[in-house]
């Protein structure tokens, strides 16, 4: 296994790509306790220096895939709201928000998260303050599904097998291939994804790994201003993924029918803030913070066709807040 790795290391300081199966192999081994630290560590910052590519993506995505615990259910449409991470905006939970208000106008939602890594608080973090049990065992997070249409998917908790690479990952204290795959490791098998990325970089090469690896059809977005998520802080950059094509364009906050919105005002300073906003989002209050939530919700609604275009989507999002539905979907999500 040690001769695997080091050639594989060799040939990452070299400045080539591993394979696709070449890289799955390896993280097969790691997911299974079978690799040594010191290897581990020596590959994972081989390929940040080289640049992960998309066939190591790939290929990781798939191993880990094999290792999660998965989330069965009946759903023939089921949308993710879980991004890269990594913006260091220091916004509120915008997509855990956008994702209990799609939810609320009727569509399933398996919500992939962890505690706050980048961030200042994480998805995790934030519904674990309002009430959420967020730890809760597979068959109890597949009847919450089956029950409500919505449950949280928690990282930690669904990938047991990164137990044996948490330690090596915190040693190493930077981001490493491990950071890109929880969006592309939905322990729910989720068709849709409306999937933020940090940099035009990473959208790119999310994009063409989530087409690889298979989608109904997935935004990948990315805004100008750094935001992972749809933005109100000029033009939002969209990869449209579905099965066998992708195309590009932009949305701009004319396209919503919503003023702009820089991120200064969308800012949570913790978990508990952010949930404060949330919740006052739910109860009504207009500006910035809710407006972000209807343009995220928008283009989750647009992205599975529960909405004809975007104006519609927006139009719904406040007819599913205003109308106390949010409200009640958290509810049924924390009881």
């Amino acid at each position: 296994m040690a001769s695997l790795f080091q050639a594989a290391i060799v040939q990452a300081n070299s400045g080539t790509d591993l394979g696709e199966d070449q890289t799955s192999d390896l993280i097969d081994a790691m997911l299974r306790g079978e690799a040594e630290e010191r290897d581990v560590a020596s590959l994972l910052l081989a390929l940040k220096e080289k640049g992960e590519s998309v066939s190591e993506l790939v290929g990781a995505s798939r191993a880990m895939r094999r290792h999660m615990t998965q989330i069965p259910h009946s759903h023939p449409v089921l949308l993710d709201t879980c991004g890269t991470g990594g913006s260091g905006s220091g916004t509120f939970n915008i997509s855990t928000a956008v994702a209990i208000v799609a939810a609320a106008a009727g569509v399933a939602v398996a919500k992939h998260g962890n505690r706050r890594a980048t961030s200042l608080t994480g998805s995790a973090d934030v519904l674990e303050v309002l009430g959420v049990p967020i730890e809760s065992e597979p068959d109890l997070v597949a009847k919450r599904l089956d029950r409500d249409g919505i449950c949280f998917c928690f990282a930690a908790k669904l990938h047991p097998a990164m137990r044996h690479v948490i330690g090596v990952r915190r040693q190493l204290g930077v981001k490493t291939l491990f950071n890109l795959l929880g969006p592309l490791c939905n322990p729910a098998g989720a068709t849709h994804q409306l999937l933020g990325t940090s940099t035009p970089e990473t959208q790119s090469m999310v994009s063409a790994a989530i087409g690889a690896l298979g989608t109904t059809r997935s935004f990948v977005v990315h805004g100008i201003d750094g935001q992972d998520e749809v933005s109100l802080d000029g033009a939002t950059r969209v990869v449209d993924v579905r099965a066998s094509s992708m195309e590009h364009y932009d949305w701009t906050p004319a396209d919503f029918g919503l003023l702009p919105a820089g991120r200064e005002a969308l800012a949570a300073a913790n978990p508990n803030e952010s949930a404060e906003i949330i919740c006052r989002i739910f109860d009504g209050e207009p500006g910035p913070c809710r407006d972000a939530v209807l343009a995220g919700t928008a283009a989750a609604l647009v992205l599975v066709g529960a909405a004809s275009d975007i104006l519609d989507g927006v139009k719904k999002a406040a007819e599913t807040i205003d109308s106390g539905a949010a409200k009640a979907k958290l509810a049924s999500l924390v009881g």
